[in-house]
This record gives C-alpha cells, structure tokens and sequence, in this order.
C-alpha cells in the first residue's frame, strides 16, 4: 500500500525503533486489523553466528576498497607517470610502492633488482627490463618536479599508511571469510545447491545462505527480490506516482553487495543472463553498474527457486535447453559479448546525462 522507502519506517518500528508519536504508536497497534502478518521465525545460533561473520567480512571488504582508492588518487596526483608504468598490474604496484615508497629511492634503485621485483609479481609480459627502466624514469621526473614543492619524505609516509591499511584490512577480510567458511560448512556441509548456481562461490556463498536460508521465510521470488534491495522503488505523491525509480536499497548491504558481485561473474556463465545484460546494455542504453544490478536481481529470484525446490540449477540456452558450461561459453562469446565500444557509449552517454542534469 506504501512506496518501499516509507515502508522502511515501519519496519525500523517494528524492530524496536523508539517511537515518540502517539499517532504512530496507535496505528501499529491495530496493523493486525489491516494486515496479515506472518509469525516471526529466529534464526538459529549458528545461522547468526553465520550472518555475523558475513556483516564483519562485507565491512572489511568495503574498507579495503576504500583504503585502495585513496591510495589510487593519492598515486595518480602524485606521481601519474609512475603508476602508469605498472600498466594496470595492482599486485606489481603494491609490491614495487612498499620497497620503495619514496621516488628518490625508487628512482635511484638498482635496475636488476626492479626488474626481479617487477618480473615475480607480472604474469606473461616479455618486456619487464623495459617496463622497470619506464617506472625509475618516471620516479626520477616527478622526483625533481617535486623538487621544492613538495616534501617528498611526507609523500612516502603518506604511501605507506596507505599501503599498510590496505594490507590489514585485506587481512581481516581472509580471517572473516574463514570463520565465514567454518560456520557455513557447520551448517550446510559442502553445499553443492547454493554452488550450482552461476557466480556463486565460497566468497558469496555463506553471505546468501546467512540471509536466505533455506528459501522458505519468503512467498516468491519477486520477495526475496525485494528483501535483497535490488528492486526498483517507487514514490508518489497525491496524483503523482513514479513507480520505477532507483533500488530501494532497503536489505542487507552485504547480501546486496554478494548479489551484485555474484552477477557480475554469473552473465559471463550463464547465457540467459548474459542475453540479458547484453540487450540492456546495447538496446536500452543501460551502464555497466545498472545491467549488473538488472542480472543480480534476476539471481536472486533464481536463487530462491534453486533453495525452495533443492533441484540443482542448469545452464540453459534462450530456447530452455540445457547446455555445458565448454557451449554456454561458446554462446555467449559469439553472441551476448558486450564490445569495448558498446561499453564505452554507454559510459560516455551516463557521465554526458549527468552533466546535463547538474547544467540544468
């Protein structure tokens, strides 16, 4: 009866939110009148054990994520042409940046030992003596822009804060997927259900089992679609409504995040899906983040069709026959493949809406 971002307010009620309003109070207090509600069903102690675990690993995920972006910008204003010269590789970056934090000592490093460093932490690239002479050259130019300007001592404790948050939040996040993995395995063995389906691993897997279940705490799958938060919400307003808008956003963040990172990796699996995203992002116009918001919704509603019915899930192909992951591969390399370019105007057409919205 009630748009999903208002409804929040109940629910935070209802949950043991103090409420100071007597209008709010008297309301709730007869909602049995006007609605059904289902008993509530506790979970048991090792599936909270479960779900605390996947809570804590989400927010170590999300804060190294955070500590590697700083250090990406604090990089790219600082001395651009040097990260550049890791062409790409982030385990060479780190490895190279925690020898030598500082651009003279890494300007002034010996060449065979950059060129070791560099060559164990690449894989498959001919031309490592080259791509090392590239990262001391560059080092020694912004060594001597900075010259000056810039306390460049400063600029190296500054790296290695970053480096060694990075590095303990990457710690915390094994440690939690650990005890993750521990209770899961406690509580559904090896689980080869929740592993059929495409995208899903070790990493999401408990985080789906820790909210999900077995599937029966919801009615359909357009509910667990709905409690993940990855639906479209809707607002009105006296004769205006607006039904389909952004996520609501209104489940837990880290089967949210576990969704999306599982359907990121699910439409490069299963052709369905991956025709799926390939027809939001060439025929609706739709960004890489907004298809793969699209394909997690539609794996959450497969999921609890995988739990409720204990079948394993089957690739398929548009037609509904079933195929090997060798042809699911096949297909979707010759015919749901998203090109850089297409990629690239999807891109381009967001960022340009967006500067038309902030000129308005």
């Amino acid at each position: 009866m009630i748009g999903a971002r208002h409804s929040s307010r109940l629910r935070g009620a209802i949950m043991g939110k103090n409420k100071s309003d007597v209008i709010d109070s008297e309301v709730l207090t007869h909602v049995g009148e006007i609605f059904d509600p289902p008993p509530l069903v506790l979970a048991s102690p090792g599936q909270l054990a479960l779900r605390r675990a996947v809570v804590r690993r989400a927010g170590a995920v999300i804060d190294g994520n955070r500590y590697w972006r700083r250090l990406l910008s604090l990089a790219r204003w600082a001395f651009p042409d040097v990260w550049t010269a890791f062409a790409g590789s982030e385990s060479t970056a780190l490895a190279v940046l925690g020898r030598w934090p500082h651009l003279r000592s890494l300007a002034s490093a010996r060449a065979a030992t950059l060129t070791a460093v560099v060559a164990e932490h690449t894989r498959d690239v001919a031309d490592t003596p080259a791509r090392a002479t590239a990262i001391k050259t560059a080092a020694r130019g912004w060594a001597d822009f900075w010259d000056g300007h810039l306390d460049l001592d400063a600029l190296a404790v500054d790296v290695m804060e970053h480096l060694t948050d990075l590095q303990e939040s990457r710690a915390r996040v094994d440690r939690f997927t650990s005890h993750a993995r521990q209770w899961w395995e406690q509580l559904y063995g090896d689980d080869p259900l929740i592993l059929s389906l495409p995208g899903v691993g070790p990493a999401t897997g408990p985080c789906i089992r820790a909210y999900f279940g077995d599937g029966s705490g919801f009615d359909s799958a357009k509910k667990a679609a709905n409690y993940v938060g990855i639906t479209p919400s809707n607002w009105s307003s006296g004769t205006m409504n607006q039904s389909r808008r952004a996520i609501s956003k209104e489940g837990p963040a880290p089967l949210r995040l576990a969704f999306y990172q599982a359907g990121s990796v699910a439409r490069t699996m299963d052709p369905q899906l991956a025709a799926f995203d390939h027809r939001l992002m060439t025929e609706h116009g739709h960004c890489h983040t907004q298809a793969t918001i699209a394909v997690a919704r539609k794996l959450a509603e497969r999921t609890w069709k995988t739990l409720t019915t204990g079948q394993m899930y089957e690739l398929r192909d548009l037609e509904g026959q079933p195929v090997t992951k060798r042809a699911a591969k096949e297909l979707i390399a010759s015919h749901y493949t998203v090109t850089p370019k297409q990629r690239s105007q999807s891109r381009s057409h967001t960022i340009e809406a967006k500067r038309a919205r902030l000129t308005r």
